[in-house]
């Protein structure tokens, strides 16, 4: 049996480095592709993207040149999962098979995207935001050196946010879709409910306990559950 690939991207100021923990509990019939956004991890010296058009072309190039017969998958955590929605639109209009399956994670569906911007604020309001988020590691705060690294990478990430248009529902995906989403994220069951607006296929609704970062507290449990519903084909409900 021929291994899926399986592209995961990551949230906002993370890097493909946040999977590489992925690779050992993974099942075996998996080959991880962490996602490398310009800017950070491998591609440090290039520069971060302007917008997130600029940044679905560039990821859309990076996966289409590795696509073949095999079969893949999409991963996406909160940016990541807006960027993989988009990437796939983009695969599919120039002619590529659809993704086997989409994990869209803590991430409102395209159309519900609004978030005061804050990319744009002087760097102790921006810090302070961050706090709030709670997804920064607090050594990342206290380090100088650290802050001064990440600082514009997250104003570049969140700005792709901001500033997103969505363009059209007209052109939805052709994959099955499996919504994830942390029990205290800013985010009902309902709104996630939504995603079904966007593939002709199926989709499903899956919460797991905790907030907006539940895969890296649920870490084993969001594997095991890709595990379960890919490998052993099983349904998985709310």
């Amino acid at each position: 049996m021929n291994k899926i690939t399986f592209f995961c991207f990551p949230y906002a100021g993370g890097s493909g480095s946040i999977f590489h923990e992925w690779k050992k509990p993974l099942s075996a019939n998996f080959d991880l592709k962490p996602i490398h956004y310009a800017g950070r991890g491998k591609r440090f010296n290039e520069p971060c993207y302007n917008d997130m058009e600029e940044a679905v072309t560039d990821i859309y190039k990076l996966i289409s040149s590795q696509l073949d017969d095999n079969d893949y998958m999409f991963f996406g955590h909160s940016m990541g999962g807006l960027i993989a929605y988009e990437v796939c639109r983009k695969l599919i209009e120039n002619g590529y098979k659809p993704p086997l399956h989409m994990f869209i994670s803590g991430i409102k569906p395209p159309d519900m995207i609004r978030m005061r911007k804050i990319h744009n604020l002087p760097d102790s309001k921006f810090r302070k935001e961050l706090k709030k988020l709670n997804g920064t590691p607090r050594e990342v705060f206290e380090n100088k050196q650290l802050m001064d690294i990440f600082i514009p990478i997250l104003r570049s990430d969140f700005k792709l946010i901001e500033e997103y248009k969505f363009k059209s529902i007209n052109s939805k995906i052709t994959s099955n879709i499996t919504v994830m989403y942390g029990a205290e994220d800013n985010m009902t069951r309902e709104e996630m409910m939504r995603w079904s607006d966007f593939t002709t296929e199926k989709t499903q609704i899956y919460r797991f306990q905790g907030g907006h970062f539940f895969i890296n507290d649920k870490f084993f449990e969001v594997i095991d559950y890709i595990n379960q519903k890919i490998v052993r084909g099983e349904d998985y409900y709310e």
